[in-house]
């Protein structure tokens, strides 16, 4: 035996979280707390956002190593209205 079983574990099945979970393990890790609704725009407006492992009707199940790895290196821009400017650039 090479490894223990905890590690097979570890390696094999990926900690998989709900976007309700995702603010409340955000804050675990040391992160800025995000709540769901506006995770749950970044999951249908960002293409950096990990594609659910599954989905089954409305749930989406996501694996959080990548949601962590997303919010670590997401740039954020608080106060940026970016809807002003796609119109900006449209128009002029």
């Amino acid at each position: 035996m090479s490894s223990s079983p905890g590690e097979e574990a570890s390696e094999e099945a990926p900690k998989l979280v709900t976007i309700p979970q995702i603010p409340d393990l955000l804050e675990a890790a040391g992160l800025k707390r995000v709540g769901p609704a506006r995770i749950r725009q970044l999951a249908a407006e960002d293409e950096a956002w990990p594609p659910p492992v599954f989905q089954d009707g409305r749930m989406r199940v996501f694996d959080w190593v990548a949601v962590e790895r997303y919010f670590r290196n997401r740039k954020t821009r608080q106060g940026e209205r970016t809807d002003l400017k796609a119109k900006g650039a449209e128009g002029g």
